[in-house]
């Protein structure tokens, strides 16, 4: 039997994906890492298969490497040569 997205209800707080950073490093948050766990989060529900401490972390770390990738784009277009 199929489940219908439109009968199921979840919450997802700021307090949750906080206690997910922290179980894996994180200390500071931002609105990206906020996002990016809601977008996993909602990919969670939609296939069923996924674990939800899973959907949260994958976020999470993808929002890392993001800042970290727009971090390194800074730091090398600041360099005089």
């Amino acid at each position: 039997m199929a489940i219908n997205e439109e009968d199921v209800i979840y919450i997802l707080t700021k307090s949750d994906v906080e206690d997910c950073a922290k179980a894996i490093g994180i200390k500071k948050l931002t609105e990206l890492h906020y996002q990016k766990a809601q977008k996993y989060l909602e990919g969670f529900v939609a296939d069923g298969t996924y674990n939800w401490a899973d959907a949260l972390t994958d976020g999470l770390r993808t929002a890392e490497a993001e800042l970290r990738s727009l971090d390194a784009d800074v730091s090398v277009k600041g360099k005089i040569s």
